[in-house]
């Protein structure tokens, strides 16, 4: 396999390199680690590496970047260098697994506070069958913590490992109890709440009662915002506490910060009585940001029709002069649109907006956020259809947007008559965006014919997103895969014995044969995903293969289950079961990866700006060397072969990311021949305005990236942080194009 073979005489050049950087930067771990799980601010103990501590420091490097646990040894978790067992303790944390666990709790016992907070984050991170054996490790040592404010950063951690960890006896009760503590401290216990309600969707009563105290304040204790994160992690709220949520959600609407964003996702949950200050909110908005306004349209959308009738009140004070050059009001329409599911909530906005002229003299940009107006407008009527007017000529230039619109109207129904050709025409047509949108179309529609020759076309695209769309089709139906089979001549009726098909009764009959070309470009696919390193198309490949059924294709998949990929193992899994009648096989990681990315060899060494010109404005991205150097130097190295310039935005959402670096602008691809870059994920918050690695699964990050638009907690700790953003992020519309990117000099 690809994926597994690399020279390994690298692994002395990569120590050499490593220790090199580390010195210059002036020590192996303290500089790429100062982890802040908190808004506090308390310092790092400064710490310099000895020549010997940071010789073993690149080792431990080299180790996580192999994903090799057992070249960590135990003499690195006792050493006198605090900087070795900094380094120890981050490469553990990153790289997980059953070798890394118990490594990872002695570290969690160790005196220096950066030690602690990497151990307590990597326990959390994996913990799925030791849940309670972490939890009771965490608690004992945040039990154990000094009560001073150099913890707090280790604390947090700790909170957010046992809200991780979810033990249905252990978990929730201890976040409770820490909600009492000092504000610094109360604050990870909240966030570790919000993390527990992630993953289970529930919270007892109590707990409700003990985080709207929380988030209230009092007398004697400050109002503590991020309690409000975790009423935004379960759907259903008890009718019990909703007066209380109310009264404390709109109390946090006076003042600003990260966090107000979660008292208006709690008003969403409020039930009737959020109606009031959530049109406070998108009516009147004044003071409140952009992301705060459209998490409000979509919190209205989750109180029926008294939250259309407020969205739809929002549409026409907007319609009145819709922002089509961009702007904040052009993104809140937008999203407004999105929102809508009835056009009678505004009769005569609606109709206005589907056809509203793009302005006078409006260049590219202007025409195509016009186009995405006109379109979201005409999609909002559930009676429109594929020749209703409106939609027919929203698209001001007969692109992808009116085409993925007319896609999403004809799946509304029976695709049958002339909707068939309008689909075969959306199913070949030359941009990826629509193809994707069309082949999503085939597993929920039957009666569209010839299925395994649209699948084998499509398996065969060059586009990597056209291939994943066909693929997901026929894991999801695998009928779809086989070539129609003559009815057989009917025979006369007879009555049937017992056991046999009655008189009238249809026998099951076995399902048909795949279709050749069906299969072969399944097995091409597979072949191409590995070969251009592309793990996301890879897995979806296997797990087709899986569905197809077809036993003598297990060969093809059984390799991967010992990839060192950790999600091509999943899949690998999934893939291997389904041809084994149902039988599960054990996929376990290497103990170590021959095959590590180039950028490893000559991480960033220093902190880079990145000048991007975009149709949105000059926006920046600085890459701190300290805290992902690795996916830094990847990016850096894509920007000089000019890999972005060019580049479509392909997802903007205003009130959460803005990601760009897929080639065919669909989210899909990187580039082909680069290995993925291992995850330097770390505790480290995902601020506004961060800068993360976009993954398709644990260690797939390659060209793709994103900017934060707003502070969302559930991702931290998912993702390399690499940097931060400066510059008009909020303009940016989806398809806006950069065109070109530039280092600082």
């Amino acid at each position: 396999m690809r994926f597994g073979s690399a020279a390994s005489a690298i692994a002395a050049t990569l120590s050499f390199v490593l220790a090199c950087s580390d010195s210059n930067r002036g020590s192996a771990a303290s500089s790429s680690a100062s982890p802040s799980a908190s808004s506090s601010n308390a310092p790092t103990q400064a710490a310099v590496a000895t020549p010997e501590g940071a010789a073993r420091s690149a080792v431990i490097r080299e180790a996580e970047h192999r994903r090799a646990p057992l070249m960590i040894e135990d003499a690195d978790l006792t050493s006198r260098d605090v900087t070795v067992r900094r380094a120890a303790a981050r490469a553990l944390a990153r790289i997980t697994g059953p070798n890394a666990r118990p490594k990872l709790l002695r570290l969690l016992g160790d005196e220096d506070a950066e030690v602690v907070t990497w151990a307590a984050y990597g326990l959390g991170f994996d913990c799925n069958d030791a849940r309670d054996v972490h939890v009771d490790a965490l608690v004992a040592r945040a039990l154990a913590l000094p009560d001073d404010d150099s913890f707090d950063n280790a604390f947090v951690a700790i909170a957010r490992a046992v809200g991780a960890c979810a033990s249905p006896a252990r978990s929730e009760t201890t976040l409770v109890a820490w909600l009492g503590a000092k504000p610094s401290r109360a604050r990870g216990a909240s966030l570790g709440l919000g993390d527990f309600a992630s993953r289970t969707k529930r919270l007892r009563e109590e707990s409700w009662v003990s985080l709207f105290a929380s988030a209230a304040g009092g007398v004697s204790a400050p109002a503590v915002p991020e309690s409000l994160y975790a009423v935004s992690r379960v759907d259903n709220v008890p009718p019990s506490v909703l007066d209380r949520l109310t009264e404390v959600a709109s109390a946090r609407l006076a003042e600003p910060g990260p966090y107000r964003l979660f008292a208006i996702r709690a008003l969403g949950r409020a039930k009737a009585q959020g109606l009031a200050p959530l049109e406070r909110v998108l009516l009147k908005g004044d003071g409140f940001t952009m992301p705060e306004r459209v998490e409000a349209v979509r919190a209205a959308a989750r109180l029926g029709w008294d939250g259309q009738v407020l969205i739809g009140k929002l549409i026409d004070k907007l319609a009145a002069a819709p922002a089509l050059e961009g702007g904040e009001d052009g993104a809140l329409l937008l999203a407004a649109l999105a929102a809508a599911t009835d056009a009678k909530v505004a009769p005569k906005a609606l109709p206005a907006l589907a056809v509203v002229p793009a302005p006078a003299g409006a260049n590219e940009r202007g025409r195509r956020i016009t186009s995405l107006v006109r379109c979201a407008a005409a999609l909002v009527p559930r009676e429109v259809k594929a020749d209703t007017p409106a939609l027919v000529g929203c698209d001001l230039d007969s692109g992808w947007i009116g085409k993925t619109a007319l896609a999403e109207v004809i799946g509304r129904s029976e695709i049958r008559g002339r909707d068939i050709e309008k689909f075969k025409a959306l199913s070949t047509d030359a941009d990826a965006r629509v193809r994707e949108a069309a082949i999503a179309l085939l597993s929920l529609h039957p009666e569209i014919p010839d299925t395994h020759v649209i699948l084998a076309t499509a398996l065969a695209a060059k586009e990597p997103g056209v291939v994943y769309a066909a693929a997901e089709q026929i894991k999801a139906s695998p009928r779809l895969a086989s070539a129609p089979v003559p009815a057989p001549k009917k025979k006369p009726k007879k009555k049937g014995k017992e056991g046999e098909p009655k008189e009238g009764q249809t026998p099951e009959e076995p399902p048909p044969p795949v279709a050749k070309a069906v299969e072969d470009a399944l097995v091409s696919a597979l072949e191409r995903a590995e070969r251009e390193y592309d793990l996301e198309l890879l897995g979806a490949v296997i797990e087709a293969v899986g569905a197809l059924g077809q036993k003598t294709l297990l060969p093809k998949i059984q390799p991967y289950c010992g990839s060192i990929y950790p999600s091509v193992r999943a899949h690998a899994t999934n893939g291997i079961a389904l041809l084994s009648a149902g039988r599960r096989p054990t996929c376990t990681a290497p103990d170590k990866s021959d095959a590590i990315a180039p950028e490893a060899l000559e991480p960033l060494g220093e902190n880079t700006k990145l000048v991007f010109d975009t149709d949105a404005g000059e926006l920046t991205i600085e890459l701190d060397a300290a805290v992902a150097p690795v996916a830094g130097a990847r990016f850096v190295a894509l920007v000089k072969r000019g890999y972005y310039d060019g580049n479509v935005i392909h997802r903007v959402d205003p009130s959460y990311v803005v990601q760009f670096g897929s080639p065919a602008a669909d989210g899909m691809g990187g580039p082909t021949d680069l290995p993925p870059v291992r995850c330097e994920t770390s505790p480290l918050p995902f601020e506004p305005l961060e800068v993360g690695v976009a993954l398709a699964g644990r260690d797939t990050g390659s060209g793709q990236f994103f900017v934060m638009r707003a502070r969302h907690p559930h991702i931290d700790g998912q993702y390399a942080l690499i940097g931060h953003a400066k510059g008009p992020w909020d303009a940016v519309f989806e398809g806006d194009v950069i065109r070109k990117v530039t280092i600082a000099k």
